[in-house]
């Protein structure tokens, strides 16, 4: 059996259903056989364990063990367009562009009715707005809760234009920024654009993102605080123990 598999096994049969570990987790782990062993020894082993993908960081201190991925979105056609026409016209500016059927792939029901997110840096929102304006249909300025609701039925695909957040989590590809898992699953739980996701529905997509894919905790709840949610995010993800699925 090859080492890495080797590794793998023998972690999971010692923790079972606990998907992340931690650091004195692990310590536990390679002292039971050995109560002498060092600290440093115990480091380099998490990470040799780190580099053959045996485990995966999650936060600081925090590990992931089974075959977990990291998130990559595939965008719509449409998220695609606008995010190339606002990198052409604004080139200097910090937004990410996604479409909300991203999320089917996690929800139990798939969505009826998606929209297209554009987040913009707060200075040029008007400025990007007008332009999408321009030259998409169906482009709304921060609507309310109600007239989302109202105009979801009505257009193919809505683009709500909306605020970035300062320090959002993103990724990059082929010069376009790509939203993270962490800053989906945040704005799912805090903005007013997913109240329709309440209950069940919201916790299967919680439930499905951290069993399907590396979460890195330190990076979630660090964008729940730019939002003001960190402690309420907390709360929700512990109560209902998403990390030990």
């Amino acid at each position: 059996m090859l080492k890495k598999e080797k590794d793998k096994k023998a972690l999971q049969e010692y923790f079972r259903n606990q998907s992340e570990l931690s650091l004195d987790d692990l310590r536990a782990y390679f002292r039971k056989d050995d109560s002498e062993i060092p600290d440093t020894t115990i480091r380099w082993r998490v990470y040799d364990l780190v580099r053959s993908s045996v485990l995966h960081r999650v936060g600081r201190g925090l590990f992931q063990l089974g075959d977990a991925k990291q998130y990559h979105p595939e965008l719509s056609s449409r998220s695609k367009k606008i995010s190339t026409f606002i990198r052409k016209n604004f080139p200097d500016v910090s937004f990410c562009a996604w479409n909300s059927d991203l999320l089917n792939e996690f929800a139990q029901h798939l969505s009826a009715y998606p929209f297209v997110l554009v987040d913009v840096e707060r200075d040029v929102t008007e400025s990007v707005y007008y332009q999408l304006k321009n030259n998409f249909s169906g482009v709304f300025l921060r609507p309310s809760e109600m007239l989302i609701n109202d105009l979801l039925p009505d257009f193919r695909s809505p683009i709500i234009v909306r605020y970035l957040t300062t320090e959002s989590p993103l990724s990059e590809e082929k010069g376009l920024p790509l939203i993270s898992l962490e800053k989906m699953l945040v704005d799912i739980f805090c903005d007013p654009e997913f109240t329709f996701l309440a209950g069940s529905e919201l916790r299967s997509i919680f439930v499905n993102a951290f069993q399907k894919y590396i979460v890195n905790e330190n990076r979630l709840l660090r964008y729940a605080d730019r939002k003001g949610r960190k402690h309420d995010l907390i709360k929700y993800i512990y109560d209902s123990k998403f990390l030990k699925q």
